[in-house]
């Protein structure tokens, strides 16, 4: 073979080891894609938190090939479950519910897919082949072979400056066996520079930008979703003990009503009560044993939806960890040291959620600028280099003959019918956007002193609970006493009343004392300080920026305060 078929059969070899460069399996492409998008969101994650985070969304199926998934692999382990039961505390529920929650892989998986969108809008500035074909074909005529290659591969580079740079290697690269000189590839240079429309950086990289704050969106929410998650997850756990003891307090209720019934059976024997009095009785037993059923059937259903929290196949048993409630009962009910106003500002500062809202609202006013720059007439500098057709020879190959146009390219369209609609909608998405971010900052502040609203008024009522379970005994207790006695000031209908009140005074301190640390967690997350890193952070005291923690009272002595009156509260 001469050299010229070895240094143009170089060449194809060379186009097509281009060709299939992109021509990795699905397997490699999976992880290339992770490697780009996890170095991406460590340093973004960097750049807003000073610290980097290894992300990570893969899932127990993720390494295995969609076909190999079988819907009776799904069904068989949803529909198990039963067995032992398990001892569930809290920190358990939290660790299991970051690692299994549907919610919270949907929440990862949505912070990946916005830097995988980055990684595109990013591809786009880079220099990179846009197009590559080769079409090879072996022919026979009168008797001779005749070989024929046709190849094109095309470059491309996005400018910052808002302009396209385009290399083209195409056309007839062909080998001849009949020893005719092969003729070289053409070569074409082409520059786009807009100078009007689309011109400048600002412009030509609003998409980039755009995917940019769009990860950045991502991040936070996903951080203040966490926080927020793990918040609502332990306040379902909390509450779920909350109706355990209503559970049980019900179920004494049940057993008291029983056993009085019996004792009413006997009076009514001895002639000292009436049948009136009697049918009470059974009928505020048949009541309690109501009410202890569908305290059972409310626990139950809400045991399921914590179980779905999880993703726990619904048939496994859990037994959740009473001794978390002691543990609250142990703690000092001390309010957090903030006005509605200090804290207002707080979240102004550290709610993630609330800095996309002014964020987003200086998107809109950067889309207005691209809307009405697309007002513009189209007006490009344009300029190609081409190498004109020539041939190859040893030591005669001449890069210098070629063939170069320059110009300006001026598009004056009639009808701007659509981008005037767009420049419009523009302004109106524009303040739609600022009212948007009017009511955010209002629902802000109000839910600020919503929360310490519920948290004073809870801390008031687990007080005032406290000492009305204690006065509901005692009236109970002395009507017993004084039913037995046969004081005539003493009915019945006083036990059963007196037994309503201690099963109601009991439920309703749980309920405060539960609302009230629940309300605490709240409010410190919805002003953005709320510190999860520690452990058991649901117990700890908070650090209030800016302000001294303040004195603890011990637990248990909590004293009533003052009610204000109604000149304090109604202004006149």
């Amino acid at each position: 073979m001469n050299m010229k078929s070895i240094v143009l059969g170089g060449g194809l070899a060379m186009g097509l080891g281009l060709a299939l460069m992109g021509c990795r399996s699905p397997e490699e492409q999976f992880r290339a894609a992770d490697k780009e998008v996890y170095k991406i969101l460590d340093q973004r994650h960097q750049d807003l938190f000073g610290e980097g985070k290894q992300y990570d969304i893969n899932t127990a199926y993720s390494n295995r090939e969609p076909e190999e998934i079988a819907p009776d692999e799904i069904i068989k382990d949803r529909f198990g479950g039963g067995g032992i039961t398990n001892l569930l505390t809290l920190p358990m529920a939290l660790e299991m519910a970051v690692g299994n929650s549907r919610q919270y892989q949907t929440q990862r998986e949505s912070v990946y897919l916005s830097a995988l969108s980055l990684t595109g809008e990013r591809h786009k500035f880079a220099l990179r082949f846009t197009s590559a074909s080769v079409d090879l074909e072996r022919t026979k005529s009168n008797g001779k072979p005749d070989t024929t290659s046709d190849a094109s591969f095309t470059l491309s580079k996005a400018m910052k400056a808002g302009g396209s740079l385009t290399a083209s290697l195409a056309n007839d690269l062909t080998l001849y066996f009949d020893g005719s000189s092969p003729k070289v590839p053409n070569l074409t240079l082409a520059l786009t520079q807009p100078l009007l429309k689309d011109a400048g950086q600002k412009m030509a990289q609003e998409l980039l930008t755009q995917a940019e704050r769009n990860l950045v969106y991502s991040i936070r929410s996903y951080t203040r979703y966490q926080q927020t998650f793990l918040v609502d997850l332990t306040a379902t756990y909390l509450d779920l003990l909350r109706q355990k003891n209503k559970v049980r307090d019900d179920y004494s209720l049940y057993l008291d009503r029983i056993r009085f019934r019996q004792e009413q059976e006997l009076r009514l024997k001895g002639e000292l009560i009436s049948q009136y009095e009697l049918d009470q009785a059974l009928r505020s037993e048949l009541s309690a044993k109501d009410g202890y059923i569908a305290s059972v059937a409310s626990y139950r259903g809400s045991l399921d939806d914590f179980k779905k929290d999880l993703n726990l196949p619904l048939g496994r048993r859990i037994v959740l960890d009473d001794s978390e409630m002691d543990n609250l009962k142990q703690l000092p009910l001390d309010l957090v040291p903030l006005t509605d106003r200090y804290g207002y500002q707080l979240a102004m500062t550290n709610r993630l959620d609330v800095l996309n809202e002014i964020d987003k609202f200086q998107d809109k006013k950067r889309k207005v600028e691209v809307a009405k720059n697309d007002l513009l007439p189209s007006l490009k500098i344009v300029a190609d280099y081409s190498l004109k057709d020539q041939y190859y020879r040893v030591n005669e190959f001449d890069f210098g003959d070629y063939s170069a146009k320059a110009g300006i390219a001026l598009d004056l369209p009639i009808d701007k019918l659509s981008e005037r609609n767009s420049y419009r909608q523009s302004r109106i998405n524009f303040e739609q956007q600022l009212r948007s971010l009017m009511k955010t900052l209002d629902d802000l502040r109000d839910e600020v002193r919503t929360n310490l609203r519920t948290m004073d008024l809870n801390q008031r009522s687990y007080i005032l609970q406290q000492k009305q379970l204690i006065v509901s005994r005692r009236e109970l207790e002395k009507a017993q006493l004084d039913l037995l006695a046969g004081q005539r000031n003493v009915t019945p209908r006083d036990i059963l009343e007196a037994q309503t009140a201690v099963n109601q005074s009991q439920s309703r301190v749980n309920s405060s004392l539960i609302n009230f640390h629940v309300q605490r967690l709240r409010l410190l997350n919805n002003t953005g300080i709320l510190n999860t890193a520690q452990p058991e952070w649901w117990r700890r005291p908070q650090v209030v920026p800016g302000l001294p923690p303040p004195p603890s009272a011990p637990p248990g002595v909590e004293t009533d305060r003052q009610v204000p009156s109604p000149e304090d509260v109604l202004g006149n």
